[in-house]
């Protein structure tokens, strides 16, 4: 209608790549893992417009990593361009399912392995870096 990017898809994207590495990389099935992320903080800063219908390219990275918590954060940008149109992302609480309480002993060492590869300022951090947000991967 406006051929731009409606602003609550924004949030849809950040959701769904989170996940995406979530399944994808660490493992996860959201209906069979004793233990499942409630989101507690979601943001999207905007910077500039992205056409509708386009192609966009979506960098994430993991903000901070405690025990129990994850921050990411994603940087979106339309396909080919380095100037980043978006920046936003959420805070999750990893809590058992059982009864939903943060487990005393952290995420488990795989997850957090495996999130700690998109941990701001690891080796990756430098690509996202020079795209102008500061994150893991684009």
């Amino acid at each position: 209608m406006f051929s731009h990017l409606n602003n609550p898809i924004y949030g849809v994207l950040i959701d769904s790549i989170i996940n995406e590495y979530l399944i994808v990389h660490c493992g996860y099935n959201t209906t069979t893992y004793p233990r499942t992320a409630l989101v507690a903080n979601t943001y999207c800063d905007y910077f500039g417009q992205v056409s509708y219908p386009g192609v966009l390219d979506v960098g994430l990275r993991v903000v901070k990593l405690g025990k129990n918590s994850v921050m990411y954060e994603c940087g979106i940008f339309a396909e080919g361009d380095e100037k980043v149109k978006a920046v936003g992302g959420f805070v999750q609480i990893w809590v058992r399912r059982s009864d939903g309480r943060p487990p005393p002993e952290g995420l488990e060492p795989e997850i957090r392995g495996k999130l700690g590869r998109l941990l701001r300022g690891s080796e990756q951090d430098a690509a996202f870096a020079a795209a102008g947000t500061g994150g893991s991967s684009k």
